[in-house]
């Protein structure tokens, strides 16, 4: 048994350089919406999930109506869902988990040592992104949360084959601020008309 966590520590300690991850990347340090990620890098999105069964509750998490809302993303956004990745884990045969991969709504395998290759323009790549969570979330309202997309990660590859930018991608939305709010709910607060009835 184990969790997307699970997966997404198994993804990064396989395939991403943890220097990289772990050092400031290029000595610069993010400034609002500047990322650190050159012009030419590609950007790849990618959702960590349990296992296979667990893709399929991907439906779920659209907005309401969600399978109507999942099925106009896919029409809309599944011809270029090949930087947008599911990452799911597998019993294996040599080793407790295998990682497996395939795209988010045509689920054509990918090979997890290829994932970081299925890269797209920051641009290409934002545009998608914007759709897609317009399909997803809906009309959100500010505050709504981006539960759903906890276990998401925007990765971004030069040409060399290396990491250049990793992050949630709640984080990344807001600082390219695409998508509505995602930040926690905020909590309760006792309102000033409310008398206090603490003992």
């Amino acid at each position: 048994m184990w969790w997307e966590k699970t997966i997404e520590y198994l993804f990064v300690v396989t395939y991403l350089n943890r220097e990289s991850l772990m050092a400031p990347l290029d000595g610069n340090c993010e400034a609002g919406g500047d990322l650190v990620a050159s012009h030419d890098d590609k950007w790849v999105l990618i959702e960590f999930k349990r296992n296979a069964g667990a893709i399929d509750d991907e439906v779920k998490k659209f907005a309401e109506p969600s399978e109507d809302s999942f099925n106009e993303a896919k029409f809309l956004l599944g011809d270029d869902d090949g930087h947008h990745l599911l990452v799911f884990g597998e019993k294996g045969c040599s080793e407790p988990i295998e990682l497996k991969a395939c795209s988010y709504f045509r689920h054509q395998a990918v090979e997890p040592d290829g994932v970081l290759g299925c890269g797209v323009s920051q641009e290409k790549f934002n545009r998608y992104l914007s759709d897609f969570l317009r399909f997803k979330l809906g009309e959100a309202e500010e505050g709504s949360g981006g539960r759903s997309l906890d276990y998401s990660t925007v990765i971004a590859v030069n040409s060399n084959g290396e990491v250049t930018h990793c992050e949630g991608l709640i984080r990344y939305c807001a600082q390219m601020s695409l998508g509505p709010d995602l930040g926690p709910d905020p909590a309760p607060t006792r309102s000033r008309s409310a008398p206090y009835l603490g003992r």
